[in-house]
Parts: C-alpha cells; structure tokens; sequence
C-alpha cells in the first residue's frame, strides 16, 4: 500500500512537457556548410508571435533543442563604404560667439537654410596678435550622416597642441555643446609623428562650430574634411490594410484591429475619391498602462496630419505616406477626423513595415523549423551580434550570413501555446509531506498491532 502511494506521488517528475509554440515553418538553407544562416520573417510569423519584442521567436533543430539565434523585429540597415568629402565651412571673429550665441544675426542663408555668407567674417589664416577664429561648418543634408570631422592644416609640419569646444545647432540661435574639450596635435621629435586631427561627431545637428579654448596659436586652416558611413536600407516596404471595426464613426473614430506584432513605421489613409481630412492617429494595447476604468490608454502619434485622394482625369493621385518617430507594434489604432470633416466612407488604415529576421548558427542536427507563438517568457537569447560585428569588419560592413527561407507554415500547439502556464507546483514539498504522513500512519499502524498483540496476551493469561 505504501509503495502504491509513493509510486503516485512521484508521477508528476516523469510528464512531459507539452509543447509550448503555436506555429512552425520549416527552414530551407541556401548553403548546406555555411555556418550562419539568416531567414526574413513574413507576415505569417508576426501573426503568430505573442511578445513585443519577439523573444518567443526561434530557431530548433531536428531534435527539438533550440539553437543559438537572434530575432531583428525590423529591418537593420547595413553600414555602407566610408567615404569622406570636403564640407563647406566659415571663419567668425571669436567676439562673434558670446552673449546669447545668436549667429542668425551674422549668417546669410537661403530658402533652403544654406549658409552662403558671413557678414564680419574673417580669413582662414590668422592675422599676427589677433584671436584665433571660430569655425562654422553647414553640413546641409548630410546633418546626421558625420561620423568624424577632420581638420587640414596648411603647414603640416607645424607644431601644435590645440583645444576646441565642439557645439551642434539647428537653426543657428540655440547651440549645444557637444564635447567640452577636443584636442587638436601635430607634433614631431627627431622622426616620430604624432598627429591627431580628428573628432569624432555624435550628432543629428546640422550646424556645427568649433570654439577655440585658447586666445592665439592656430595655424593657417586649409581645410575641413568629413568622414561619412551612409546606411544602406535592406528590404521593400510591406504593408497591412485594415477596414475599420463596425460602429466606429467620425466622431468617435474609426477603430482597426492589427493582427500580430508588426514593426510599423509608416502610415497611410485611403481616402475616398476627391476628400482631404486632417487626422489624428492613436495606437494602443492591452499591455500598456491603463486608464481609471481599466482601458488601455490611447497614445497620439501624430495629428493634423492631412490626408487627401484627387481623381482627376481619370487618374487618382494620394497624398503621400506619414513615417512614425519609431517602431510602434501596438494592435490596436483609431483616426480621428477634424471637427466637421468626416469623409463619406470609412477609409481604409495602411500600416508599413520593412521585415526582420532571424540570424542563427547551425548547431544540431538539420532539417531545422522557425518556431512562434508562446506565452512562456522564454530565455535570453545567443549574444551573436559581437561575433556578427567582427565578420562585418573583416569581411565588409554589408556582409551578411547565408540565406535561409520559411517554407509552409503549420500549426504546432496552437491557441493552447498563447495560455499563462500555471506556477509550477512545488512537489518536492508535497511529496516529502507525502511521505511524513505515510511514515505517521505506519507508525500508528505498528503501535495499533502492539495494543492488539497486548491485549490477547491478556486475555490468554
């Protein structure tokens, strides 16, 4: 009976775990020995994850054991060639940087805000017992593209040991200081060098100056140089059209329902022929902080956006489509119209977004399956991007590991997969109380026998 017990009390240890992803695709790898692999998700796979930042995405093997992967929600742009190219610069008498820091009253600019001409300027070389001059630099529509600002002198064999202030501005009013102190060194010492005439640049501002720290001791300036890393973008732009829900109206706002986890990025309306509304967009989900009544609470992405359809001619043309500050991956949204302009119809919400991807390495045996969907919190996943990083620097920043694609998805666990677990039931402590009792009751059981065994002694004396 006892052993009956413990063997029932020990089921528990030898389940087995059910299976805990909703869908998989299998994994078809365009190189059989190359390593790393990286497969583009589809609009299957963000239909089926749970998480926002798609931790119950991965990569197992043919055995079931996961392998080492990392999930990009969204696409990554890849660092381009550097390239470095001359910038457009101006001297200014250091008197000029003082008081409010407002240059607009000095700088000449066009409709576009290019600088074209400094009244008060001065010259690149400086003139014997005068200060040395600040250096304005316009980097125009490459403001947010610099990545190190390099500094020419005319005489290269000039010995100095010079100090800067770096400061940033957009509109040439506010500045910013970007780094306090930058060192500028050109030395030699019976045929060693050292220089050191670049400084690095952290910046989206697209006016930059270069404020001396010292009264006097700059050379003759020759010229300013920028190094540049553009960003290549991967991916075409996908997108989901939503219809709005029944019952939403322009008063309230059309509601629309996102079905998975999308990186959004990009917005557009389609309005009906000959309409133009201003919007008011707002996105939330079940996730985010809520309200007093226990709603989720609405955040504005953007409003009087203006959104137009012109059928003329019997061609249409759209007004064009709204790029987000960021990725929102919310799945639930709302337009709504300015006061007095509800178009005829409900339009149609479209929500852009350029695709991740999953980079994994080929651990295990293959064939391998894309898993996702689980409410499991999951594990941290392989910190690939350092060794990734590395293959870039040797092999060139658009380097990327061998394709893999998604073949047909198919249910794995399916809507079971989205389920809380229960907390994990401490059956250690259940079972040691298991076996308290029983060894209590064997007891008992013992001392009973004894009381018996005494009494028909007696009976028999």
């Amino acid at each position: 009976m006892i052993k009956r017990l413990l063997v029932l009390a020990l089921l528990p240890f030898s389940a087995v775990a059910a299976d805990d992803f909703a869908r998989q695709w299998p994994l078809q790898l365009s190189q059989p020995d190359a390593g790393a692999y990286r497969v583009p998700l589809d609009a299957s796979v963000y239909s089926a994850v749970h998480w926002r930042d798609l931790r119950d995405v991965r990569v197992i093997d043919a055995d079931g054991k996961p392998v080492a992967s990392v999930v990009y929600a969204a696409a990554v742009p890849l660092g381009g060639a550097v390239r470095i190219a001359p910038l457009q610069w101006f001297a200014l008498p250091a008197a000029s940087v003082g008081g409010d820091d407002d240059l607009s009253v000095v700088v000449e600019r066009d409709t576009a805000g290019k600088v074209v001409s400094i009244r008060n300027s001065v010259g690149a070389a400086p003139v014997a017992g005068s200060a040395d001059p600040v250096w304005l630099i316009d980097l125009g529509g490459e403001a947010g593209k610099l990545h190190k600002l390099l500094v020419d002198w005319s005489d290269a064999a000039a010995t100095l040991d010079l100090g800067y202030r770096l400061e940033g501005s957009d509109d040439l009013r506010g500045w910013q200081v970007l780094d306090p102190q930058v060192r500028l060194v050109q030395l030699r010492n019976q045929g060693n060098e050292l220089r050191s005439n670049g400084i690095k640049v952290e910046s989206g501002l697209r006016y930059l100056r270069l404020v001396p720290l010292q009264r006097s001791g700059a050379p003759q300036l020759q010229g300013l140089r920028g190094e540049f890393a553009d960003a290549v973008e991967v991916g075409d732009w996908q997108w989901q059209e939503l219809q709005a829900a029944a019952g939403g109206n322009g008063k309230d706002g059309y509601l629309y329902r996102l079905q998975g986890r999308f990186p959004v990025q990009r917005l557009d309306v389609v309005m009906p022929p000959n309409s133009a509304v201003s919007w008011t967009v707002s996105s939330r989900d079940e996730d985010r902080t809520r309200a007093d009544n226990g709603e989720p609470v609405w955040q504005t992405l953007t409003s009087g956006w203006n959104a137009w359809n012109l059928s003329q001619a019997g061609k249409q043309q759209r007004s064009p489509s709204l790029e987000t500050s960021g990725i929102v991956d919310d799945r639930q949204w709302r337009l709504q119209a300015e006061p007095g302009a509800v178009p005829a119809a409900a339009p149609a919400l479209r929500l852009g977004y350029r695709p991740g991807s999953v980079v994994f390495l080929a651990q295990g045996r293959a064939p391998y399956l894309l898993v996702a969907g689980s409410a499991d919190e999951g594990k941290a996943q392989a910190a690939l991007d350092p060794m990734l990083a590395a293959l870039r620097a040797h092999n060139g920043p658009q380097w990327q590991p061998a394709a893999a694609t998604l073949g047909a998805g198919a249910q794995r666990a399916g809507d079971t997969a989205y389920q809380q677990a229960e907390a994990p039931r401490d059956w250690k402590n259940i079972v040691l109380w298991v076996v308290l009792v029983l060894g209590a009751l064997a007891v008992a059981g013992f001392a009973f026998s004894l009381i018996r065994s005494s009494r028909a002694e007696k009976k028999e004396t």
